[in-house]
């Protein structure tokens, strides 16, 4: 009976010493897995491929589509109300630089960028800059620049090819989904809109968009043709329309509808925040200021 209690103690402690030696294994293996993890995950962002935007607009754009995988440093930023401001750090000789066109990249780094840099654009040539801001909240436009961005990130990097083109179907299913959402909150609404560049973003979403034509708009940013626009904000105070501004409005338009109780100003982009959620923000705002005053 004494050595069968021994044996069966020792038999224990046999048990509790494998036990506790699969413990110890198991949890080696967590922290080898870790590190592992995190040193393949060190290691892929040392590698990632790192480039220069001259618009903040494409840099936004750039760093969704380029994910982990893509280092986006910006050449020009936002400020508090919108104007674009540009970095003290100025890209390397050899940088990989992308810009709109070479009209763009020429105003921001200067005569030589073609020699000091490695440069990519968007487009060939522009017509125009300002239908060019209006593209990137566009969503006819936006699956094309971000094509457009793929196919350069991909020129660049061939092997992450594949991720790239997920990033953008992501991207592409998430903008859908926005403006779905977008018309379902505000789709009923009549909107005068006094944007400088949120214009398409509007259209996609709100039932019916009252937009001046563009040589009107450019009058009133100099001051000319107020008469005009008291007679549109006069209109939309009568029918109830909700008036919108963004942060490009002219000053001399916004003097005119600050205090009106259907206005609503946009709030300017972060370079470094998620192009999709800001746009949908700029619904979600709309429809919290109809909810406000109806």
């Amino acid at each position: 009976m004494f050595w069968s209690r021994i044996s069966s103690r020792q038999n224990c402690r046999g048990r509790e010493n494998v036990l506790r030696e699969k413990g110890l294994r198991k949890t080696f293996a967590r922290i080898f897995l870790s590190v592992t993890i995190a040193f393949v995950l060190l290691q892929g962002r040392c590698e990632a491929l790192e480039l220069w935007v001259t618009n903040p607009w494409l840099s936004m754009l750039t760093r969704f589509i380029g994910g982990v995988q893509v280092v986006v440093n910006p050449v020009l930023l936002w400020g508090e109300t919108g104007e674009t401001i540009k970095v003290k750090k100025a890209p390397p000789d050899g940088a990989i630089v992308l810009s709109l066109d070479r009209q763009e990249a020429l105003s921001i780094l200067g005569k030589d960028f073609e020699e000091r840099f490695s440069p990519f654009f968007l487009y060939e040539r522009l017509s125009s800059g300002s239908i060019t801001e209006e593209s990137f909240m566009d969503p006819a436009a936006l699956p094309f620049i971000g094509l457009r961005t793929l196919q350069i990130l991909s020129e660049c990097d061939p092997e992450q090819y594949d991720y790239f083109q997920r990033r953008l179907a992501e991207f592409q299913a998430r903008l859908d989904s926005t403006v779905i959402v977008g018309r379902n909150m505000i789709g009923k609404s009549t909107i005068l809109d006094l944007s400088w560049k949120f214009g398409r973003w509007l259209q996609a979403a709100a039932g019916t968009v009252i937009r001046p034509p563009s040589q009107a708009k450019d009058g009133w940013s100099r001051g000319e043709g107020i008469d005009v626009l008291e007679t549109a904000i006069e209109e939309a105070r009568k029918q109830k329309w909700i008036i919108v501004s963004d942060p490009w409005t002219p000053k001399a338009v916004l003097e005119r509808v600050r205090n009106i109780p259907g206005f609503i100003e946009l709030q300017p982009p972060r370079t470094e925040g998620d192009m999709i959620l800001f746009l949908y923000d700029q619904y979600l705002r709309i429809w919290d200021h109809i909810r406000r005053v109806s």
